[in-house]
């Protein structure tokens, strides 16, 4: 009984850092995609007789949905259409988790950039005219970032 005991008491201990980490963003795009799915569920539903209707008043087009005129061409695209969905969506996941596992070396990169950025508008600026009529650098003792 006390080895059942501690066995759980490791498994919770083990499972609790890894319950507060936070989800991947993979994990939450692909939490929205059922959300998607029934969302292009329900407008495959839309019937846009009457819409075809009022454009082609001397035509009858009763009840013609999304579906109903998907399927007539393609008997088969409910299927890729769901599939298509959470392909999207699986995609989607691993290029927010290559870059969230990017985010911090390009966060130092940028931040490297500015630094240099700064230090160049920092320096004077280069001497105007021909390369043999500019004279020796000279060193700046007052402070001055543009050395005049």
């Amino acid at each position: 009984m006390r080895r059942i005991l501690i066995g759980i008491a490791a498994a919770a201990f083990v499972a609790i850092p890894a319950a507060a980490q936070p989800p991947r963003p993979s994990e939450k795009i692909m939490d929205y995609a059922p959300a998607i799915d029934r969302t292009a569920d329900a407008l495959l539903n839309l019937d846009l007789g009457p819409i075809l209707d009022a454009a082609d008043p001397y035509r009858r087009h009763r009840h013609r949905t999304l579906r109903d005129m998907a399927r007539r061409d393609d008997p088969d695209f409910e299927r890729r259409m769901h599939a298509n969905i959470y392909g999207t969506a699986a995609a989607m996941g691993r290029a927010a988790d290559a870059y969230a596992a990017a985010e911090p070396a390009l966060r130092r990169a940028l931040t490297q950039f500015q630094r240099d950025m700064a230090a160049a508008m920092a320096e004077s600026p280069p001497p105007r005219g021909h390369p043999e009529d500019r004279p020796p650098p000279r060193e700046r003792e007052d402070g001055d970032p543009w050395g005049d």
